[in-house]
């Protein structure tokens, strides 16, 4: 009975184990709910960057954020990262609008150049991801008009901007995964939207699949409507200790002085949520 309860035990200890998920961006960066806003161009420096460019492809040895211009051509209007422009109020008002809420406008954001037509036209500028691993995915929109998009899971060095396949769920070497673009269909309406759960977000396309990987994975949202689409925040969990800036320390597996932030030294093998410094250097435990 002894060694049945044993295992018992070690079994919930991996589901446990297995559950866990870290914010990708470090503690110093977000806020409290461990999201990472566009709002200084310090932090937009240190992880926002644009995809390979010549070969309209992610760049899986590039920035973890990256932009994608609209495939329009011959302007390819650009997707642009500013830590000052201003967003929409939440019923999609512009600060210059009589009626808006200034109270409501979120500065500082990635803007999503603009594509070619009113509804359903795959060629807007895009946010890429370029994720070492995936836990969750959610974005903090807004937009003066309801969202079309979609979301593409792309692979490494493949043009994602055409289609040369029979089924149109493919687009080259990508996969579409979500795709909510007419009247009938959109992500949201005008104005804010905290969009959670955009890693398992499926409506029929290549059914089944999700972001969710122990593994590389790179995430594409792409404005598919002639309106700009506002991105001001970012919150990326991932199921292993990955976490940007941070060397990959394992808490539960250090072999030296782990010290609190008061400077306290932490014992044991196995730590509470928090941050913690070890060799110099800190690390967190989600």
């Amino acid at each position: 009975m002894k060694k049945i309860f044993t295992l018992v035990c070690f079994a919930l200890v991996a589901l446990s184990a297995s559950a866990q998920e870290y914010n990708l961006f470090p503690a110093e960066d977000v806020d409290a709910e461990g999201w990472l806003w566009f709002n200084t161009q310090e932090k937009i420096n240190k992880y926002v960057g644009v995809i390979d460019e010549d070969n309209y492809a992610v760049n899986p040895n590039g920035k973890v954020i990256q932009m994608a211009y609209a495939n329009i051509t011959p302007e390819y209007p650009e997707t642009t990262a500013d830590p000052e422009v201003l967003g929409v109020d939440k019923a999609g008002k512009y600060i210059d609008e009589e009626g808006c809420n200034k109270d409501e406008i979120i500065k500082g954001a990635i803007v999503l150049a603009k594509a070619s037509g009113t509804m359903g036209t795959m060629n807007g500028g895009s946010l890429v991801l370029n994720l070492p691993s995936c836990s969750t995915i959610s974005l903090y929109l807004s937009s003066e008009g309801s969202v079309f998009g979609r979301t593409l899971m792309l692979t490494a060095g493949k043009d994602f901007g055409t289609d040369d396949s029979e089924d149109k769920n493919w687009t080259g070497s990508t996969k579409s995964i979500y795709s909510k673009a007419s009247m009938f269909s959109t992500i949201c309406n005008a104005g804010h939207y905290k969009w959670e759960g955009v890693e398992k977000a499926n409506n029929g396309y290549n059914q089944g699949l999700t972001f969710v990987s122990d593994s590389p994975v790179y995430f594409c949202f792409q404005n598919c409507r002639n309106r700009t689409i506002y991105i001001h925040g970012i919150k990326v969990t991932t199921p292993k200790q990955e976490t940007l800036s941070i060397q990959n320390v394992a808490a539960e597996k250090a072999d030296a002085a782990v010290y609190d932030l008061q400077g306290r030294r932490v014992n044991g093998s196995a730590f509470n949520k928090g941050l913690y410094i070890q060799n110099g250097k800190k690390f967190v435990v989600k």
